[in-house]
């Protein structure tokens, strides 16, 4: 490595009065022997569904439970749910696990989002619904199209906002544009919990569906009524997700900031193409891709981070219908979705979150020349 210099592609953020806070009240949760289903979760939840500016916002373990808990009530059992190939396998998986099939979109090569086009060529009469994902946090810009569309076509839909807290396209927040919205709380996302994740929901029947199903299907006379598992959120994760929330605005505040430095040092790059974010929405920045063209991404991530100690990602690649098990168990192939295929092998991730500073960016910015300037040499 040339510089000892390291630079994380993703980190979380905690500044010393939300770690003192956080655990002060971790130690009144452990006093009070309340670790779940306690006042901090009912708190949490109450705010994030202010904050989403939805009806009901439903805590759980993982954005993955989230995801299935919907896709339980939407009944997907031997139907089949349009997913994008350009997301985390979790996505997908989570059809599978309600016994439903998973069909895979191609994406806009402008956005990384669903293509709503190609959406549409896959419906048959066993689709159920679709589940659109805000990629890097930027909200899928054809929402409002695919809502329209599978209102017509009495089909649910789904936002995957995994990556987008916070996001807003039209002044309405991720998580408040269609039948339910997925949050993730994992360690590198726009806020964390260490693990957890939100339904969001305008839907009262879905929400009241969620809370028994988290909770092994037992209603609030601890009666199992229907088939659940335990997918319940901890007072302790719940309290280290209201300082997280407490701060959201904040974080997408910076990261823009760190986004329009990457943008105002790189529109004119040979060799890499920007992605532009419509006049209507508010990016969260999760992560912040570029597209390289005619050059290696994995050489260039390999130099960068070998040489310069600086981490990138992708997102996706490969894409799903290219996983090996998707390819043995549902014959998918090169050739499937080519937009997909042609566009991601191209998009390197840039670092973004707290962590990095004026100086950091310039830093990267500074080593991503120097890699672009070397292997277009051939060196």
């Amino acid at each position: 490595m040339l510089n000892q210099k390291r630079v994380f592609s993703a980190t979380p953020y905690f500044d010393e009065e939300s770690i003192n806070s956080i655990a002060g009240e971790i130690k009144s949760a452990l006093k009070s022997g309340i670790l779940t289903d306690g006042p901090h979760v009912k708190g949490f939840e109450k705010d994030f569904a202010q904050y989403t500016q939805t009806e009901h916002a439903i805590a759980l373990n993982s954005g993955t439970a989230a995801l299935e808990i919907m896709l339980r009530f939407f009944d997907v059992k031997d139907k089949e749910v349009i997913v994008p190939t350009n997301t985390f396998v979790a996505t997908p998986t989570a059809v599978l696990f309600c016994g439903g099939k998973p069909v895979f979109a191609d994406i806009n090569a402008e956005t990384l989002c669903i293509d709503p086009e190609d959406v549409k060529r896959k419906i048959n009469p066993k689709t159920a619904g679709i589940i659109v994902v805000h990629i890097a946090g930027l909200i899928c810009p054809e929402i409002n199209e695919l809502k329209k569309f599978c209102r017509d076509n009495s089909l649910f839909l789904i936002e995957d906002a995994a990556h987008a807290h916070g996001a807003v396209i039209d002044q309405k927040k991720a998580g408040n544009l269609c039948d339910g919205g997925a949050f993730s709380f994992y360690p590198t996302k726009v806020m964390t919990t260490g693990q957890g994740g939100m339904i969001t929901t305008n839907n009262s029947e879905l929400a009241v569906t969620a809370q028994k199903m988290r909770d092994h299907g037992l209603n609030p006379d601890r009666i199992m009524v229907m088939l659940g598992d335990n997918w319940c959120m901890s007072e302790i994760t719940a309290i280290i997700g209201k300082y997280q929330l407490a701060n959201l605005e904040n974080f997408i505040e910076k990261r823009n900031e760190i986004a329009k430095y990457y943008e105002r040092y790189l529109a004119k790059t040979k060799h890499i193409s920007l992605f532009q974010t419509p006049s209507n929405i508010r990016h969260s920045y999760y992560k912040y891709p570029i597209r390289l063209n005619g050059i290696d991404r994995n050489k260039v991530a390999f130099a960068l981070k070998n040489d310069f100690g600086i981490d990138t990602g992708s997102i996706y690649y490969p894409p799903c219908h290219l996983h090996p098990w998707y390819m043995s168990n549902f014959n998918t192939q090169e050739g499937d979705l080519p937009v997909s295929e042609a566009v991601l092998k191209d998009v390197l991730c840039l670092p973004i979150h707290l962590g990095i500073t004026n100086e950091t960016a310039a830093y990267v910015v500074d080593s991503l020349n120097t890699c672009l300037s070397r292997l277009s040499d051939g060196k």
